[in-house]
């Protein structure tokens, strides 16, 4: 019988995740964190159907003894090569391929890790978020829409991606789009960031290209999570901002400009999450597009400053 070399494996764990472009960054990274070679990383040598219990022990001491990365990343690498481990027990059950994942040898006891890096507690100024936008929009037009969407919705990352050409609402002045775990949601925005997407529009409907994404890459195609951090980290180095500012900031600030206005914490949940026709809070709440809209107009932080 033909044994299925270690990339064919890999792989085949891989596309059971195909559904979530970041899970399979996050898995490929993993079993990189095994696999791939020294002093990096653990560098296992052989055949994925010889893994055997003391490997496992072994890649356990390695990665806790690992000073460049946080216990949160330890644990995360460590629960996935186990994910790894059980699926392929499982999908190649005809090789007898049999491994006894270690537990009782597990304690993450007795070590200082690494600090994770966070920016959960950032929160964006006005000034900061007016620098930004007035940067961007004498630069790059396409960018200043971008983070002027993310300005006005808070609206996630993977969100902002997916927004195709006609999940734009011109006429209703808002804007749908697909979220975690596939939902689709809409956000509203002001009329002069209507005004500025229309403009975009014509343009943007005018390529000729296979993807119907809004915001096009410098490949034509829709952009990868990535990017947009990437661009952005560069614009408050030129601003001289040193606040570990990213996309998500963008959506806790707005939460909290909208908290100071005196926004009750319902309404500003149903302005970050509500879906297309209804929204689902502890208690279920029903609005129509006219009170949705008044509800955005309402606590629009924004009126003082130019955006």
């Amino acid at each position: 019988m033909n044994v299925p070399e270690n990339k064919v494996i890999i792989e085949k764990y891989l596309n059971h995740y195909q559904h979530s472009k970041q899970s399979v960054k996050t898995r490929k990274s993993t079993l990189n964190a095994f696999f791939g070679p020294k002093p990096k990383y653990f560098n296992y040598p052989g055949h994925v159907f010889e893994i055997t219990t003391d490997i496992l022990i072994d890649y356990f001491d390695h990665l806790k003894q690992d000073k460049e990365l946080s216990l949160s990343s330890k644990k995360t690498k460590w629960t996935l090569l186990r994910s790894f481990l059980n699926f392929t027990m499982e999908y190649y059950r005809k090789y007898n391929f049999v491994v006894s994942i270690p537990k009782h040898s597990i304690n993450w006891n007795g070590i200082v890790h690494k600090e994770p890096k966070t920016n959960k507690n950032v929160v964006m100024s006005m000034e900061e978020i007016e620098s930004i936008l007035d940067y961007l929009k004498l630069r790059n037009f396409k960018y200043y829409l971008i983070f002027r969407i993310l300005t006005e919705t808070g609206m996630r990352k993977e969100g902002l991606i997916n927004i195709d050409c006609n999940g734009v609402n011109k006429r209703k002045r808002y804007i749908t789009t697909i979220e975690k775990g596939g939902k689709k949601k809409a956000y509203y925005i002001s009329k002069d960031l209507m005004d500025y997407l229309k403009i975009y529009l014509n343009e943007r409907e005018l390529k000729n290209v296979e993807t119907e994404a809004l915001f096009l890459s410098s490949y034509s195609k829709r952009y990868a999570e990535r990017q947009f951090n990437r661009y952005l980290k560069q614009v408050l180095k030129d601003l001289k901002i040193k606040k570990n500012i990213t996309c998500h900031t963008f959506r806790r600030s707005l939460n909290t400009f909208r908290k100071v206005m005196g926004c009750p914490s319902e309404d500003r949940r149903i302005l970050l999450n509500h879906k297309v026709k209804d929204v689902n809070l502890n208690s279920y709440v029903k609005l129509n597009y006219t009170q949705y809209l008044e509800l955005f107009d309402k606590w629009y932080p924004y009126k003082e400053i130019q955006i």
